[in-house]
């Protein structure tokens, strides 16, 4: 899985109901990011292209180059699944965002023009097949990420067991494509049992905590399963056990206040992301919107 797209899908597991993380497991597999279906009049898909302030990999810092995106373009256009394609540009994008933040001084403050990715908005045919548009162009260079707004998978009501557990700490998995889990060598490495230890550890003195259990990757797959069964058979089809990270999930004693604990657990060694679903509403919503991931304690100030 591309680490484009490993925010995105952590929080859509987390609306889901299924506080798993496939977009975290190994990095054979490439699904396209499911998400909530716009409330405006928003293109049904979204492609985004690469901007220096997606630091991950594939982009790397780097704008996508003009011959990357006209040949984006050319994809787009020669698809019999899409309907219509219109282009939006930094300037556009970050004139959009203005408004839609104007009562958010702190995420205003925090984001420049040339902070948003230029993108590509997609009208698909009635009955066409959206995972064809995703295949299509998911490996073309100079691509950031693509959102499918229409997906179903989202609509999933989370169960009592999701909503008790604020905090999820993916732990890195062979072949997870993230810098904490060296992603500079040919494969990730998984984390050891030695890592594991400590992390639980860290969760078990740190005094921001309530409680806090482990999940094995064999009991996300159950749950995985469950979740996404009816929705979106492909993706179970296409999904293994050993997909999936292990983790652990995390109860505060105040939901509001686990910030500290947070920030400790992404520098710990053997953890690949850290979900403080505080915040995630807020930061899906940006990046949905615009292709943009800010850490929490800028997306909801108290929060980190």
């Amino acid at each position: 899985m591309d680490y484009r797209l490993l925010s995105v899908a952590a929080a859509v597991v987390v609306f889901a109901g299924a506080a798993t993380a496939v977009a975290l497991g190994t990095g054979g597999r490439d699904h396209v990011a499911a998400v909530e279906p716009a409330q405006s009049e928003a293109a049904e898909m979204a492609v985004f292209v690469c901007s220096k302030a997606v630091t991950e990999a594939p982009c790397s810092g780097r704008d996508a180059t003009p011959q990357q995106v006209e040949a984006i373009e050319a994809v787009l256009r020669g698809l019999p699944q899409v309907n219509e394609v219109s282009f939006e540009d930094q300037a556009a994008a970050y004139e959009r965002f203005r408004k839609s933040y104007a009562g958010n001084p702190a995420v205003l403050d925090a984001v420049k023009p040339g902070d948003l990715p230029p993108s590509f908005h997609l009208k698909i045919k009635k009955g066409g097949d959206r995972e064809q548009v995703n295949q299509a162009v998911f490996r073309l260079e100079g691509l950031h990420t693509v959102v499918d707004r229409a997906s179903p998978d989202i609509t999933k009501v989370p169960t009592a067991d999701d909503l008790k557990w604020q905090v999820s700490v993916f732990l890195c998995n062979e072949g997870t494509r993230v810098p904490t889990c060296g992603a500079g060598r040919k494969e990730g490495q998984a984390a050891t049992a030695a890592q594991k230890r400590a992390i639980d550890k860290l969760i078990g003195t740190s005094p921001q905590v309530a409680e806090h259990i482990f999940e094995s990757k064999e009991v996300s797959y159950e749950r995985f399963k469950e979740s996404f069964q009816e929705s979106n058979p492909a993706l179970v089809d296409a999904t293994r056990v050993g997909d999936l990270p292990d983790s652990f999930k995390i109860a505060l004693k105040n939901e509001m206040e686990g910030g500290e604990v947070v920030e400790r657990l992404k520098r710990q060694p053997g953890v690949a992301a850290v979900v403080y679903q505080a915040c995630v509403p807020a930061r899906h919503t940006l990046f949905i919107d615009f292709g943009l991931d800010l850490p929490a304690t800028t997306m909801c100030p108290g929060t980190g």
